[in-house]
């Protein structure tokens, strides 16, 4: 075996390994996202969220960490969508957003006047 052919591998079992990583990271921000919602009492579309950025930085310790950013959709009617997003520090959640979203009036008190 060469040292290309040991370099070669060894590129693609760290591909792998970070492809797995990255799967289970998404899927904790999945939950955030649908924890988030469900404590907003709002419906979150598409049960996924989708990455959007990748970056290098320091965490709360001071340790150079990969941050992931992630948004998902989620709506209090049928109506209107609103966006949420969602910061991974490595495996850790680091901070989450929601939009802030418009509080529909019951439709039979407004004709009921």
């Amino acid at each position: 075996m060469t040292i290309t052919e040991l370099i070669l591998i060894l590129g693609v079992a760290v591909l792998i390994w970070f492809w797995l990583e990255s799967m289970k990271i998404s899927e904790s921000a999945r939950a955030i996202g649908a924890e988030n919602c469900r404590k907003n009492s709002v419906q979150f579309l598409d049960d996924t969220v989708h990455l959007v950025a990748i970056k290098f930085g320091r965490n709360n310790h001071g340790r150079v960490v990969l941050f992931r950013k992630y948004k998902y959709e989620f709506t209090n009617s049928e109506i209107h969508r609103y966006n949420g997003e969602i910061i991974m520090s490595g495996r850790e959640h680091y901070h989450s957003y929601m939009d802030v979203y418009r509080i529909e009036e019951n439709d039979s008190d407004v004709s009921s006047e």
